[in-house]
Parts: structure tokens; sequence; C-alpha cells
């Protein structure tokens, strides 16, 4: 199953940065008592030191706190460095590339997954969405993996790429949450801060994540994923969600109506509650040119727990977002 089947060069800004990328065939995209003055002085100290007190117990999140990474029982490979990595996942070597800051891990920064389409890499989408110029930008450590058909692993399904059509997530919900758990081991990661967001295969399997792996995540942004071969089901924390796609014509082979499945996503979250934006481009099935300014700008405003609309409760879109996206009712 291919989910991108035309080929298309786009210019657009990340975070302000003018990026030139490719978005090509098959799913590709190219933070002391006593009296008088003794007795008033006193008063006065256990005042401030209450004060003092009730300020730094402010200044505590006590919010909800996402879940605990899972423990990685094998040798993490170095992301300290950024670029390709190698990481022993599910019995597999699998790989993915990691952008980080100018001058590498920094403090309280955040972790943003991207995923990639069915015949892509995960190279050329971490450059085509513009990883790197995020990564700077945002203060965060930016992670693409490859799916498990890049290097012809024995975890390959043709079919769909990620394992979006197993219950359990099988080799790659093992691989993000080794992930996670390797990223927050050896760099300051805001754990409150994580996000995943994805394209066709890639967005079914953001869309997985969304709907299974909620404890750990910000917000998320498919761009045309949802639900349909995947079926519905309420994430244990309410997430907020961006959402994008191409229209009437989202479809690949006459039956993968990625239209079809990204609506039936927003109505499913609506109906539970979730804080969501919807963007119809009308390009079809592709990434749109000002898609990963807008989604980065949405996902590295939320918080984990957090879930109203965080641009401001009853705040409109900012001018980042094109005319095309709305939030739904």
């Amino acid at each position: 199953m291919l989910f991108f089947v035309s080929r298309r060069f786009v210019t657009f800004l990340v975070s302000g940065a003018l990026a030139t990328v490719a978005f090509t065939g098959c799913g590709t995209t190219a933070a002391a008592s006593g009296t008088g003055a003794d007795a008033a002085s006193a008063d006065d100290a256990t005042t401030a030191d209450t004060a003092t007190a009730d300020v730094a117990a402010a200044d505590v999140d006590q919010g909800p706190q996402p879940a605990a990474p899972k423990a990685y029982t094998g040798t993490c490979p170095d992301l300290t460095a950024g670029g390709k990595v190698t990481i022993k996942s599910g019995g597999q070597t699998r790989t993915a590339y990691v952008s980080l800051p100018d001058g590498g891990p920094a403090d309280n920064m955040s972790l943003l997954f991207l995923f990639h389409g069915l015949g892509d890499s995960g190279s050329n989408f971490s450059a085509a969405f513009g990883a790197s110029d995020i990564a700077k930008a945002n203060n965060a450590a930016v992670i693409t993996p490859d799916d498990c058909c890049v290097k012809n692993l024995s975890c390959c399904a043709m079919a769909n790429g990620w394992a979006f059509l197993d219950a359990t997530g099988g080799v790659d919900s093992q691989l993000f949450d080794d992930l996670v758990s390797c990223s927050t081991q050896q760099m300051n990661i805001d754990t409150k801060r994580v996000y995943v967001a994805g394209f066709s295969a890639g967005a079914l399997w953001t869309t997985w994540l969304l709907l299974n792996r909620s404890e750990y995540l910000a917000a998320v942004a498919p761009f045309s994923g949802g639900v349909g071969l995947i079926d519905y089901i309420t994430p244990f924390w309410k997430i907020p969600v961006l959402g994008s796609y191409g229209g009437d014509t989202d479809i690949f082979a006459g039956y993968v109506n990625f239209h079809d499945y990204m609506l039936a996503l927003f109505a499913d979250l609506r109906k539970d509650g979730d804080f969501v934006i919807s963007c119809n481009h009308g390009l079809g099935h592709t990434v749109p040119p000002e898609g990963p300014a807008y989604a980065t700008d949405f996902l590295f405003r939320n918080t984990f727990g957090k879930t109203a609309n965080p641009y401001g409760v009853g705040a409109a879109l900012p001018s980042v977002f094109p005319s095309y996206c709305q939030i739904e009712p």
C-alpha cells in the first residue's frame, strides 16, 4: 500500500527559518516570640516565612504528571551527538535520526517524534519536515525513526510499514518506549513536553500512539491519519490534537480514505471532550508547504495535562495558521 503518489517540491517556514525540501513518491516527504517591638518583628517574620512557603509551593507543578518511561534493558546508543543512531529494540536493530539544538543537548528540552510515510525513510522525512531547524528554534530533541521496511528487517510489513494494525503496537511500540527511555536517561528532557507527528502511514502510527500512549504525550499532529483502519479507543488522558488532511481527494487506491478517517477521529475526540484543530488543506495526499510551521507552533505550546486551547480559552487561531484550519466545535 503506497500512501503518497505525487511528487512535490515545497518551500516552507519552520519557526522563522526558510527551508526548501522535496516531497517525493510512495508516502515520502523530501519550558522568636517576645513583647512590644520583638513581638511585632516575630509576627512579621512568621508572615514573611508563610508567604515565602506559599510562593515556593506555587512554584511546584501540582498538575497531572506523565508516566515514568518504561525501562530499557539494553545499552542505549549515544543520542547526545545527534545524527544517525542504531538501537537494539524488539529483537531488531533499528535506526533513527536525531536533531538537537545548536551546541548539543540543553536544559529542559522538549522531545518530538516524527514518523514517515510508507516507502519513505527517517532521513528523508527529517529533512523534509525541517527537523534540524525545529530542534534549534524550539530547544528540542527531534527523533525520526525508520520503519522496519527501510532496512528490510524481519519485522517489515509492506502493507502498512508501521504496526498500527497490531493492537499491541508490536515492535514499533517497543521502539517508541525504548527511545523515550534512552532520551530521558541521556538528556535533560522535560517529560511534560513530549510530542508526536507523522504523515500517512506515519500519521496512522501517530494516531495509534495517541490512543495507546497518551500517558506520555502532550499533543499530537497527524497529517492524513485517523481511525477506520484503526479502531478508536478513548485515550486514558485527554490530549490536544491538530489534524491535517487533503480533502475529498485524500484517498489511496480508491479505498484508503484519509478524508473519512480524519473526520471520524475528530468526531470521536470531540465526543470525548478533547480539544481539536482540523486543517483541510485540500491538496490531496500530501503535507502542505506550510504544514510543519503551524504543526510545530501548535505542538510546542502544549504541556502534559493541559487540555484546553493552548492559545488561550476562547482564543482564535494565530496568523501562523492558514484560513483552512479551524477549532472543531
